[in-house]
């Protein structure tokens, strides 16, 4: 299935923003107040153990998610946007609703890793036959047989990416923020419009909730909202190929945007193996966890993360907006991406080193 592209001015895109961020924001606080004050929902929530050490209530991402859908269906509803987005639309919300519906139960009940994987995957197979497929890469290379397995992996990576990240206030919902708004700009430059205002709408549906996330968060996205909102940004990126816009910056873009929680996970898989280990156990070794040891605060942490993700984001502007540039520069960007990973992790090891040493002499002392 491919998804028709039809225009949408410039107004609709703001309108979209604000009302999706208003029905997040709104949501939110609610959500908030309904968790603190309710001693029915505190009870229950007490009851499934759902609430953190800190007393914080879970389900946030029920506002984010909520939002972006409202948002989406009120648009078709009241004739803003074409009714020839009907079937994307009904695309995404089943696709998203399942994630969501996954995520509630996971929360509630703590499910296996391996259950929820099998689940995943039985949900990206639905979406890869319903038209979000990586067929080729750029003009030349067939994936043939190989299009749904690489299809697959994006779409559980990318959902589990944000999952594995979301265990500090605020870092999966601004990670998902910062990349909505470098997807936003690209697209929107290359005109590429279901793509660009999904990804305005997302924006407007995690801003509204990341008020709320950041240190000391007063609510938390839970598995409910990590794992949909994972799909999303997918997804997202998998629109453009659908519709036909295959050149190489559509693949980079989306992998340079999401690299921070890409690497997070990579290493985390890895690590594990080589510990001899399930690689879907849990560890406290993820970057957010290395960065607080070294003695920052999760503000501090967080914000550093996403200054990190922002320096990539500004790399990859230089191939999106001077498109002469990409058939040559392909190569060399990733050799300056992967030169900069080496040099970001080299940096944090040295850190934990001198740290250790200096925690060694003092307690000799």
């Amino acid at each position: 299935m491919t998804f028709n592209s039809f225009p949408i001015s410039g107004n609709i895109y703001l309108l979209a923003y604000g009302i999706a961020l208003f029905l997040s924001f709104t949501l939110t606080f609610f959500l908030i107040r309904l968790t603190s004050e309710s001693k029915t929902v505190a009870n229950l929530l007490h009851k499934w153990n759902l609430f953190e050490e800190r007393g914080i209530g879970p389900f946030g991402g029920v506002a984010v998610i909520l939002s972006f859908l409202l948002t989406l269906w009120v648009f078709i509803a009241a004739g803003l946007v074409d009714r020839g987005n009907t079937n994307l639309y009904l695309v995404l919300t089943l696709g998203t609703g399942l994630m969501f519906l996954l995520g509630i139960i996971d929360d509630i009940y703590n499910c296996r890793p391996r259950i929820k994987l099998i689940f995943q995957i039985a949900i990206a197979v639905i979406l890869y036959f319903s038209g979000f497929q990586i067929e080729r890469i750029g003009g030349f290379i067939e994936l043939r047989q190989f299009s749904i397995l690489l299809t697959i992996l994006w779409i559980v990576g990318i959902t589990n990416s944000l999952n594995l990240i979301d265990g500090m206030d605020g870092l999966a919902s601004g990670i998902v923020f910062f990349s909505c708004l470098t997807l936003i700009f690209i697209y929107m430059d290359r005109e590429i419009i279901e793509a660009s205002f999904l990804a305005v709408i997302l924006a407007g549906s995690v801003l509204g909730f990341f008020f709320f996330n950041l240190p000391p968060a007063r609510i938390i996205l839970g598995d409910t909202g990590s794992l949909p909102l994972g799909l999303l940004i997918a997804l997202i990126t998998l629109l453009p190929l659908n519709q036909g816009y295959t050149d190489e910056i559509y693949y980079i873009i989306p992998v340079v945007t999401l690299l921070i929680p890409i690497m997070d996970t990579t290493f985390s898989f890895f690590r594990r193996l080589f510990k001899g280990i399930s690689p879907f156990s849990k560890d406290a070794e993820h970057f957010h966890h290395r960065l607080q040891k070294l003695g920052l605060s999760s503000s501090k942490a967080i914000w550093l993360l996403f200054g990190i993700g922002f320096y990539f984001d500004m790399t990859a502007m230089v191939p999106s907006f001077h498109i002469t540039l990409i058939l040559h520069f392909i190569p060399i960007y990733f050799i300056f991406i992967i030169l900069n990973i080496i040099f970001l992790v080299y940096l944090l090891r040295r850190s934990e080193k001198k740290q250790k040493f200096r925690f060694s002499s003092e307690h000799i002392s």
